[in-house]
C-alpha cells in the first residue's frame, strides 16, 4: 500500500510539472507570441465613417487570424494587419465626438484609446496649440505645408506636417509673420508671402518669397530669396502646374497710390522677367492646363484667360473665396458663406456650373485645396474653438 502511494504521488508531480511547462507563450491558442495587444498610437489623430486610419503598437500578430478592430463598439474593415501596424477603414454611421479605439486578438482585448471622431469621409491632421492655416499640399501628395502659431507667441511660420498626420516640421524661422505656402508641383520649391526684412525687404511689408525646399533648423540647408520688392503687399503665391506663355506663377498685388492709401487688389503673372498684371482681383490659381487663371474679385469667383482678354464670373453670391483648380478633375473648390451662418467649403466646375457643397457643418471650414491627384481637398476650420487642418477624402 505505501508503495502505491509512493508511485501515484511520483505520476501526479510530473503531470504537474509537466503542465508548467506549457506556459502562456507556447500555447496554441495565443498565435501572436506573447501577451494581450496594446496600442502606442493612432493616425490621423481623428477621423470619420470611410475614412483609413493607421494603428501602432505590438502583439498583433504576424498574421491577422480572427484579430478585429473596433471603433466606439462597431468593427472596422481590416485593410492590413501586421504584428506592430494594422490600417482599417472606420465603419458607418459613427457619431461625432470622443470614441474609442480596442484591438482585439487571439491572446486577447487592448486597453481602450480614445479617438476624435470626425464627420463622415474627413480626417483631422493636426491636433496642438497652435492656430493653424492656409493649408497646401507637397508636390506628390505626402505632406501638408500650413502657416502657425506652433513657435509660440504671436509669430506665424510655414511648418510641413505628414499628410495623415503625426510631428509637424518647422519650415521657416525668422521673426515675421509667414503666410500662404505654396509649392512648385515641378521642382518641390516653397513659395510663401513674409514680412521678414532678411532678404532686402528695407519697408517690411509683405513680399513674396521662396526656397528650396524646407529648413528643418534654423539657418540650415535653405536658401531663401525674395520675387517681389516693392512698398505694398503681395500675397497669395500661386505655381502653374503647366507652364503656359511662360507664366509660372501668379500672386496677388496691393495697388496704392503715391501716399500709400489701398487702390485696388490685382492679379499679377510671373516670368523669368518683369510682373504683368493681369486683372483686378486676388487669390488666383491656374487651371491645370495654365491656360486660365480663377480668381476671386468683389467677393465672387471669376476666371480669366492667362494671356489677358475678359473676364467670366462664375459665381455671384458675394460670399466666394479661394477658388482652387484640380490639376486632374477639371474642378474648381472655393470657400462660400452658406445661408448666412457659415464658411463651408463647396464645388463647381470650370463654367461656373453643378455647384455643390462638399463640406457644410455648423462649424467654419476656410481655404480649401486639391491633393495632386483630387481625391482630396485639405482646408483649415474653427472647431471648438481651435483652428486646425482638416481633409476631406472625395467618395
Amino acid at each position: 500500500m505505501i508503495m502505491k502511494d509512493i508511485l501515484v504521488s511520483l505520476v501526479l508531480c510530473a503531470a504537474m510539472a509537466l503542465a508548467a511547462g506549457c506556459s502562456d507563450e507556447d500555447s496554441p491558442s495565443k498565435p501572436d507570441g506573447g501577451g494581450s495587444p496594446a496600442i502606442s498610437g493612432i493616425l490621423p489623430p481623428g477621423a470619420g465613417s470611410g475614412t483609413q486610419i493607421t494603428i501602432r503598437g505590438s502583439n498583433f500578430g504576424d498574421a491577422r487570424g480572427t484579430g478585429s478592430v473596433q471603433v466606439a463598439g462597431s468593427d472596422a474593415a481590416i485593410d492590413s494587419w501586421s504584428a506592430a501596424v494594422i490600417t482599417c477603414t472606420l465603419p458607418a454611421g459613427l457619431s461625432e465626438g470622443v470614441g474609442t479605439v480596442t484591438v482585439t486578438t487571439g491572446s486577447g482585448k487592448s486597453s481602450s484609446s480614445q479617438f476624435s471622431i470626425e464627420r463622415p469621409n474627413t480626417y483631422r491632421v493636426t491636433k496642438d496649440q497652435g492656430m493653424n492655416h492656409y493649408p497646401c499640399w507637397s508636390a506628390n501628395g505626402d505632406w501638408i505645408y500650413f502657416s502657425s502659431t506652433l513657435s509660440g507667441g504671436a509669430n506665424w511660420d510655414i511648418y510641413r506636417i505628414p499628410a495623415i498626420g503625426g510631428t509637424a516640421e518647422r519650415v521657416t524661422y525668422d521673426a515675421a509673420s509667414d503666410f500662404y505656402p505654396d509649392i512648385n508641383p515641378s521642382t518641390g520649391e516653397l513659395a510663401w508671402s513674409s514680412q521678414m526684412t532678411a532678404v532686402n525687404n528695407t519697408d517690411g511689408d509683405f513680399e513674396i518669397f521662396y526656397g528650396y525646399p524646407v529648413c528643418i533648423g534654423p539657418g540650415s540647408g535653405c536658401s531663401i530669396a525674395m520675387l517681389t520688392n516693392n512698398r505694398s503687399r503681395d500675397l497669395d503665391p500661386a505655381y502653374a502646374i503647366t507652364v503656359y506663355m511662360g507664366y509660372s506663377m501668379a500672386y496677388t498685388w496691393e495697388e496704392v497710390d503715391q501716399n500709400g492709401y489701398f487702390l485696388a487688389w490685382k492679379v499679377v503673372l510671373r516670368t523669368g522677367g518683369l510682373p504683368v498684371v493681369l486683372t483686378e482681383g486676388r487669390q488666383p490659381n491656374f487651371s491645370s492646363n495654365g491656360q486660365w487663371v480663377v480668381y476671386t474679385h468683389q467677393d465672387n469667383i471669376y476666371k480669366i484667360p492667362t494671356g489677358g482678354g475678359s473676364p467670366v464670373q462664375l459665381t455671384s453670391t458675394n460670399h466666394d473665396w479661394y477658388p482652387h483648380w484640380g490639376w486632374t478633375n477639371d474642378k474648381i473648390v472655393f470657400q462660400r458663406i452658406n445661408g448666412g451662418n457659415f464658411e463651408d467649403i463647396f464645388v463647381m466646375n470650370p463654367d461656373g456650373t453643378g455647384v455643390e457643397a462638399l463640406v457644410s457643418t455648423p462649424n467654419n471650414e476656410y481655404c480649401p485645396s486639391w491633393s495632386p491627384d483630387c481625391t482630396k481637398v485639405v482646408y483649415y476650420a474653427l472647431v471648438s474653438g481651435s483652428f486646425d487642418i482638416y481633409v476631406y477624402v472625395v467618395p
